[in-house]
């Protein structure tokens, strides 16, 4: 069973939601070969959904980083959850400075957070 446990007032995803017990983030990325749009799910902790209630900016980093692991499973392969699980901590709870220079090392989808009201000019000196 699938209960969210927390989505944006738009319904936009990802969302948060709990699966058998298990909080988890839910986010659209792509679509399978029929032209479906396909959903991927990654455990997180109480931590993690405190940050994306709180801060939007932050949720939309992890959503931006998230976005090139859900392409590279392509139209029928899995998420990499162990990846996307390692993005939690350094996305949503490390400092500033720290989250820009992750931003820096990692592949990230920067049309997320341009439509999203990024700041080009800081998003062009490595400022997430």
């Amino acid at each position: 069973m699938r209960d969210i446990v927390f989505a944006r007032r738009s319904g936009w995803i990802p969302n948060v939601i709990r699966e058998d017990g298990e909080l988890k983030l839910m986010l659209g990325a792509g679509a399978d070969a029929n032209h479906e749009p396909r959903t991927f799910t990654f455990p997180i902790g109480e931590a993690h959904l405190a940050v994306i209630r709180e801060d939007l900016a932050r949720h939309l980093l992890l959503w931006s980083a998230v976005l090139p692991l859900c392409d590279a499973a392509g139209t029928r392969g899995r998420l990499d959850e162990d990846a996307a699980v390692a993005l939690l901590d350094p996305v949503l709870l490390s400092a500033p400075e720290d989250v820009d220079a992750l931003f820096r090392r990692i592949p990230w989808d920067r049309g997320r957070l341009v439509a999203h009201g990024a700041d080009t000019r800081l998003l062009e000196r490595g400022q997430v």
